[in-house]
């Protein structure tokens, strides 16, 4: 291993240290209330050694929403290679996501109650988090430009960004989903992405048009981020 892949390695292990910490101390005092301090002590290092891997907490949560994303992607790519139907795609799509945050259901519950404050850097539809945003709606766009299924150009072209949301709704009712593994959750996005494809089936009928055109436009305007 040669110096510099010595120093990366080290470095990943320390900000999953640190990463480890926080999530523990978030869950046990609350975001609020955790500091940065907190956090160092609990990892064993200095607070300047903290701060040189992340400079706020909200970068602590920031890195664990894209290993969140980045842990998904080998099997949901899976899911996009061997399968061409929509449904399945979707599906995938979404459960694998769901698969890797299952361990950390507990602490991404006591995250919401941050994340949901209107305005919060944390929030899914703030400025700081367009990135990760854009990176999980283009993911959604592979699975419904690869799909077999035909879906109107009208719609099509703004589908990945309203399955996105759909998939942040699926989400929230994960966070409160009581069941087994959340197995509820697992039916409920079964069974609500089936009925999403049946009525992309249905736009493509005559007179429908639309009445799907206007759905892409009600979504537009009143989406809760730009």
């Amino acid at each position: 291993m040669t110096m510099n892949a010595t120093k990366n390695q080290k470095a990943a292990e320390t900000r999953q240290r640190i990463l480890d910490a926080s999530l523990k101390l978030f869950l046990e005092t609350g975001y609020e209330q955790a500091t940065m301090r907190k956090i160092a002590q609990l990892s064993g290092l200095t607070p300047g050694a903290t701060y040189y891997h992340f400079k706020t907490k909200e970068h602590i949560i920031f890195h664990f929403y894209e290993k969140s994303y980045q842990d998904h992607l080998e099997p949901a790519r899976a899911t996009l290679n061997n399968n061409k139907a929509l449904k399945t795609r979707i599906t995938g799509l979404i459960k694998t996501h769901l698969d890797v945050a299952r361990p950390y259901h507990q602490i991404s519950k006591a995250l919401f109650r941050v994340a949901s404050t209107p305005g919060h850097p944390l929030s899914p539809f703030s400025e700081e988090t367009r990135e990760l945003r854009e990176e999980n709606i283009s993911l959604l766009r592979e699975g419904v430009n690869g799909s077999s299924d035909r879906i109107p150009s009208g719609i099509k072209d703004k589908l990945p960004e309203i399955l996105w949301l759909f998939k942040i709704l699926i989400i929230i009712y994960w966070l409160f989903d009581t069941t087994p593994d959340q197995e509820k959750t697992d039916r409920l996005v079964d069974r609500s992405v089936d009925l999403i494809v049946r009525l992309l089936a249905i736009s493509n009928l005559p007179g429908m048009k639309s009445f799907s055109e206007r759905l892409v436009g009600l979504f537009e305007e009143f989406k809760p981020y730009q």
